[in-house]
């Protein structure tokens, strides 16, 4: 009799954990599911689009922030509680469960109160983020599921890396670019930095490093190939300045009082976009053994978006300085230099002829 009701009992909390166990991933598939539909609701349209007459970008960033701190402190809160027996009744872990969710949500609402007319770059560049956060969260979730029931070493549980990953991405949201003008110089910086590379890697061919490198086995230039290398190198230097000159010029003379003017970085940054893939093309072109055809044909390419680049900057509000005016002429003088030194030597080749005008 008293062993029957010793297995009674035993069975009876046997039974009190698997109830436990199955309400809690009850409760955590809902959260993941709740997250997988905010992150549907970033991509919505806004119901009410936002615009930025008499938007306060200050005030949308410090509470964009608090927002981010909320949202990082429930995260906190929820893998204390998870690390530090006893573990949390189901109950409480569905209001903590809530608390992070409203924190998720109110980063969706931030998103969707930004104007529309600020800027693509920007709104691209907050809106990524925000998305960030919530896949961190869904995967915080996600861990806490996996670990449900399980036993880790000290300061090895998974919940710590999950929600480091959560307050990384919150953090990241901190140091978003706070305007259209500044998301624009940051990615403008990033397009400098690809040519500089596609530039120094080249050099590294032309100085003999890349011979060093693969030793007798490696392919290198003609007598000839170095006619029409140099220039088509001063045709991509010419790329570098254009970009960097643009980004100086957007520091010093870029306006922020109107959508007109935001909207403007986003056209700069979509000609100087054009840019890097078409070095990459013509440097590609100029490695041993040298491919004259394709040469050629990178080079006008290269030549007729650089001057398709530069008009159209010369009509946006920040490019009508003085300073602008000459650099973007001096540009254009380097432009059509080189490419008469290119065009040279393709006539010498028998792959050009010489164009007289009417």
């Amino acid at each position: 009799m008293l062993d029957s009701l010793l297995q009674e009992k035993t069975n009876h909390k046997m039974g009190d954990k698997g109830d436990k166990k199955s309400l809690y991933k009850k409760t955590f598939k809902t959260m993941e599911q709740n997250m997988k539909n905010f992150l549907e609701q970033v991509d919505d349209t806004s119901p009410e689009p936002k615009f930025v007459t008499d938007f306060d970008f200050s005030v949308f960033c410090v509470d964009l922030n608090k927002i981010c701190d909320k949202l990082s402190f429930e995260a906190n809160k929820i893998s204390l509680s998870w690390l530090s027996p006893p573990a949390p009744s189901n109950s409480d872990m569905v209001s903590m469960g809530s608390c992070l969710e409203l924190a998720c949500v109110a980063t969706i609402a931030a998103f969707h109160s930004f104007p529309t007319d600020a800027g693509l770059a920007v709104r691209i560049s907050l809106k990524e983020a925000i998305k960030n956060v919530i896949e961190s969260c869904l995967g915080f979730v996600k861990t806490l599921n996996e670990t449900l029931g399980k036993k880790f070493p000290a300061n090895s549980h998974p919940i710590l890396q999950s929600f480091g990953l959560v307050m990384s991405k919150c953090e990241a949201i901190k140091k978003l670019p706070k305007s259209n003008k500044m998301a624009c110089i940051v990615l403008i910086k990033d397009q400098y930095d690809i040519l500089k590379d596609a530039l120094s890697e080249l050099e590294e061919v032309k100085n003999g490093d890349f011979i060093d490198d693969f030793g007798d086995s490696a392919e290198q230039w003609t007598e000839n190939d170095h006619q029409v290398i140099n220039p088509s190198i001063g045709l991509i230097k010419t790329s570098i300045v254009l970009v960097k000159k643009c980004s100086d010029t957007i520091k010093k003379s870029g306006l922020e009082n109107s959508s007109e003017q935001f909207l403007e970085y986003d056209t700069a940054l979509e000609n100087i976009n054009k840019l890097s893939p078409l070095v990459d093309d013509l440097a590609l072109s100029l490695y041993p053994p040298l491919d004259w055809s394709e040469c050629k044909q990178s080079n006008q390419i290269l030549k007729a978006s650089l001057e398709e680049v530069l008009l159209c900057l010369s009509t946006l509000h920040f490019m009508q300085s003085e300073d602008a005016i000459k650099w973007r002429e001096f540009v254009g003088k380097a432009v059509i230099h080189n490419f008469s030194e290119i065009q040279r030597v393709f006539i010498t080749q028998g792959m050009a002829e010489i164009k007289v005008s009417e």
